[in-house]
């Protein structure tokens, strides 16, 4: 999951790059007196893109921090699901308890 929000923060950032290269050259595709004159790029776009990729480095870095990344192997699921039938089961107990479950 890391390596492809990192893989997105990098397309972000190269699309910002690309876009502030675009409002660079804008004035100098104007100064060439084109017949269809383009309306000037807004700069939130580039902005825009650099904090989702800023957001996107983040995140990464968020879920490298603490305990190490458990890959859930058929026996991880079996655990899993092992742990959420004996929620399920204590609670259905709890709740035929007719003393409540303060017990």
């Amino acid at each position: 999951m890391q390596i492809l929000l990192a893989v997105i923060a990098a397309g972000l950032f190269a699309l910002a790059g690309y876009s502030f290269g675009k409002a660079q050259g804008f004035d100098q595709g104007r100064a060439a007196d084109a017949l269809d004159e383009p309306r000037p790029p807004s700069a939130v776009q580039t902005v825009v893109l650099v904090v989702f990729g800023g957001a996107a480095l983040g995140c990464a870095w968020l879920l490298q921090q603490g305990d190490t990344l458990r890959i859930p192997t058929p026996a991880r699921l079996e655990e899993l699901v092992g742990r959420a039938e004996q929620a399920a089961i204590e609670r259905a107990e709890e709740a035929a308890d007719p003393s409540g479950p303060a017990g």
